[in-house]
């Protein structure tokens, strides 16, 4: 889950960012916020990891209509192009920097119960 998470955010970012610089394409805009909503779905998913599915799945996709609704209040008083470059950018860097923290505190793999 942590990887898709940060794969997610990552190419969600960059597909902002590239949209960004290639005014005409407004497809990349719209795969890039599918891409940064479900790393934030991840997100919430992670938040309880032991959780019934039913309290999971209301969490997700709290986390995914919260951030939506942040991201349709900055697009409304600031500018889509700008917002978009900026969240494209912080998801580009907050991504990289999860990514990097999960993967070095992944713990050891147990090999059975009884293994030593």
């Amino acid at each position: 889950m942590r990887s898709l998470a940060a794969l997610c955010g990552i190419l969600g970012g960059l597909c902002l960012v590239a949209q960004y610089f290639l005014d005409d394409v407004d497809l990349l805009r719209w795969i890039g916020l599918g891409l940064l909503g479900v790393a934030a779905l991840c997100i919430g998913l992670m938040l309880v990891p032991k959780a019934p599915v039913w309290l999971k799945a209301i969490v997700g996709v709290g986390v995914v209509a919260l951030s939506g609704s942040v991201l349709a209040t900055l697009h409304s008083e600031i500018g889509v192009e700008v917002v978009d470059l900026v969240v494209g950018c912080a998801a580009v860097l907050l991504f990289l920097g999860l990514g990097w923290r999960w993967r070095r505190s992944r713990p050891p793999r147990v090999h059975g119960s009884h293994s030593k």
